[in-house]
Parts: structure tokens; sequence; C-alpha cells
């Protein structure tokens, strides 16, 4: 079993030879194709040559002119940024907790509603979303605040 596999590999990695014509029709149309055809010309292409791809410089990130901040300046920016997104996350959070009550309110049934009407399951569905907004919002603040240095 093995030696039959070992056999198909060989055969498989063989070099692919196939002959190339060009054939130009009566309007002056160009083909090229491996299939002989009247009128066609066999061409005799030599291998390519493959050379490897030269080793590229390392270009910096930013250019050269561009103005470097100190790192004092950057750790106060940071600061702010950091207070900043969590003045957001105690809204956020905040916010989350007022939409999951109005969601518990919202999904109690009205007067002659019944459950899973097209009038609650819009109602509802909206709140939802409303919901999922905020928890998004929280995930994606929590996330910024990790990335501060």
């Amino acid at each position: 079993m093995k030696a039959a596999l070992l056999i198909i590999g060989l055969i498989v990695s063989l070099p692919v030879h196939a002959e190339i014509y060009k054939y130009v029709d009566e309007s002056g149309q160009v083909t090229y194709t491996n299939l002989p055809r009247r009128g066609a010309k066999r061409l005799n292409l030599e291998p390519a040559e493959t050379t490897a791809a030269p080793a590229r410089k390392k270009e910096a990130s930013t250019p050269a002119n561009f103005p470097r901040v100190d790192s004092n300046t950057q750790r106060k920016r940071d600061d702010l940024r950091r207070s900043v997104l969590q003045d957001e996350l105690l809204t956020e959070e905040r916010n989350l907790a007022e939409a999951t009550a109005a969601q518990k309110a919202g999904e109690a049934l009205r007067s002659g509603e019944q459950a899973g009407s097209a009038s609650w399951r819009a109602r509802t569905d909206k709140l939802r979303d409303i919901v999922k907004r905020h928890e998004d919002n929280i995930r994606a603040l929590k996330k910024e605040l990790a990335s501060i240095k």
C-alpha cells in the first residue's frame, strides 16, 4: 500500500509538459492553445527562469519627519481617554439597567393582548434590540479600556 502511494506521488509530482500553439484567424485574432489545429504554429518556449524575490527593506510605519510625542504627553492623553471611556461605560451601564427594566415591563401583556401577537412581538423585539445595543456598547468600551496602556 505504501509503495503504491509512493509511486502515485512520484507520478503526480513529475513536471507537466504541454506544447503551446499560436493560431491567428482570418480577422487577426490571436489564440494560444495546447491543442494543435490547422494553420497553428508550435511555439518552442524555454522554461521560465525563476529567481528569488529581492529582499524588501522594512519601511518605518511612520515617516521620519512625523511629529513625535514625548511619553509624558502621551500618558496624559491616555489618562484623559481612559477617563472619558470610563464615564461612557458608567452611562451605558445605567442605560442598560433602565433598558432591562423597560424590557421586563414591556413583556407584560396589556389588556386584550395575547402573548405572541404582532403588537406584543414588535414591542418586545424593539426592547430586546435596545438592551442588546447597550450590551454591545459596554463590551466595546471594556475592550477599548483594556487596550489603553
